[in-house]
This record gives structure tokens, sequence and C-alpha cells, in this order.
């Protein structure tokens, strides 16, 4: 792994200036062969996915990765519909360490253009529980683009957790893996939930202090929306996202935001049949 950039990469992106702006939360797909580089970027921007090829190239002596320049939703659009493009390239340095490989660096403008269109910094994470892809889009041809998804689905079945009698049982036997812990106003949060990815037809459940919030869903492109209000008697509370299927692309990774009035917060969780991805949202009076 010390001198690859190959397989899947997590991060959020955060625009290089004072205040407080949306994420840009992303996902780095890259195959390596040689010193080229090439692959995909997904990101979430406000409540649209944007997928973008990307390539570049890795030099395995000093570590540094580059990418040639993509277009990048401006971080002052208020509609991601009619927003404009800012292009930025990408540098990035290889972080290796005993417990984790980091891809620290961002995407940036030209010198022309540095103060319009500020850097937007990321520190993506390899993620080792994410196995490749099962279909390989770089090896499709026109015929394979125009096979149906149900052919897919019959060609590549998701793996499923054993169906229980009761569920509950099973979310509580797995490991809570703690992502967050966010500081929220006691007031009514608003939920938007997507798959982080190529929709693999995985689906989860969503639990609020051990109790079922929103039942078995499929994961997808448009958000899964819920506003709840929490008991402000408590001092804290605990949202998880529970693995219901692992899909055709082990883990389930989501992408979350949340409203707090006015405040917005963006994660990314990763769950499995052995792992809970949870928040722990403590109540700012207490």
């Amino acid at each position: 792994m010390s001198q690859q950039v190959n397989g899947h990469w997590y991060g959020v992106g955060k625009v290089a200036v004072p205040g407080e702006h949306s994420a840009y939360l992303a996902e780095l797909i890259l195959k390596q062969k040689g010193k080229t580089v090439t692959g995909e970027l997904q990101y979430y921007f406000r409540d649209s996915l944007f997928k973008l090829a990307v390539s570049g190239i890795f030099n395995s002596q000093n570590r540094q990765l580059t990418f040639k320049p993509l277009p990048f939703i401006y971080y002052l659009s208020r509609s991601t519909r009619n927003g404009i493009d800012c292009i930025l390239s990408g540098n990035f340095t290889l972080i290796v360490n005993r417990t984790e490989s980091i891809l620290n660096g961002a995407f940036e403008s030209d010198a022309a253009h540095r103060y319009t269109a500020p850097p937007i910094q990321f520190r993506f994470r390899y993620s080792t529980d994410t196995i490749p892809s099962a279909v390989d889009l770089s090896a499709q041809t026109e015929d394979d683009e125009s096979i149906s998804d149900t052919a897919l689905v019959q060609a590549i079945t998701p793996v499923e957790a054993k169906a229980p009698k009761a569920i509950d049982s099973i979310f509580k036997a797995r490991d809570k893996l703690f992502v967050r812990e966010i500081e929220v106003s006691g007031g009514p949060l608003r939920l938007e939930l997507y798959d982080n990815g190529s929709i693999d037809y995985d689906s989860v459940s969503v639990y609020l202090n051990d109790q079922l919030l929103i039942p078995k869903v499929k994961l997808d492109h448009k958000a899964i929306r819920k506003t709840i209000q929490l008991d402000s008697t408590l001092p804290h509370h605990e949202l998880s996202m529970f693995a219901e299927n692992l899909g055709m692309v082990p883990p389930n990774t989501a992408a979350l935001i949340i409203y707090d009035g006015d405040k917005r917060y963006e994660l990314i969780l990763t769950s499995d049949l052995n792992r809970t991805a949870t928040i722990r949202l403590k109540n700012r009076k207490y």
C-alpha cells in the first residue's frame, strides 16, 4: 500500500476561507498502473451528487499525487442546478502510518483565480473494508452499458443478513462504531440520508437511542428525509445506521446531512454486519 493509491478513499472537503460553508462529502475510486492514475470522484454538495472521471500521476518517490483539472461546483452557489463550475487541479501527498493511509491535500485553481475560487482542502482516508466493484466500469463496452438493472440484480446477489425474528436483538449484538459527537440545540433536527457512491442495492435501518426510527430502506441518490424532535431531558442521544444487508459492494456507506436550525453537519457513515456507525448528539444545555 505504501507505493500505491489503488482503492477507495473517503473524505470531506472544506473550503479554505473563514466562516461556515457547505462541505463536499467525497469518495475517490482510484486505479493505478505504473505512474498513471485513473478513476472516479463522487461528491455530494448540498443536496446533489456529482460524478467526475479523474486522471493524474502518482510519484512513488515523493508520494505526490496530482490530478488534472476538474470542474467543481462553486462553494457559494445557491442552487446545484444553476451553480457555477470552477476548474480545480488536485495536489495530494500520500501519508502512511501503522493505523491508516491518508491522501492529504487540496483541489486548487490557477494563480489568476486563487482569490475568487479558493482551495478545497481534503483529507481522504483509505477504506480497508471496501472491496473492488463487482462490475469493472473501465472495461465496459457500449453493449455492456445497455444491460438493465434487473439483469444486474440477477447476476450478482447482494449479501443478505439472515432474516431475524427480532431485528432489535441483532442490532444490539453488533458493536457500535462512534463516528463523531455533535452538539445540538435541542430543537427539531432534519436528517437526509443518501447512498455514498454507486447504487448497489444496499439497505439500512436507522435507530435513535436503540429504538427503530426509520425501518429498512434502500439507499439511493434521492434523499431519505426525516425530521425528529429529541427528548430535551436527556443529555445526549445516539443515532445509528444499521446494515440490513451489504449490497453488491460491502460495506454500506452513506452520506448523512443533519440540519439543526441554521447549522448543517455532513458525515460519512460506514456499517457492516459486525459494526454499526453511530453518532452521539449532545444536548447543548448540559
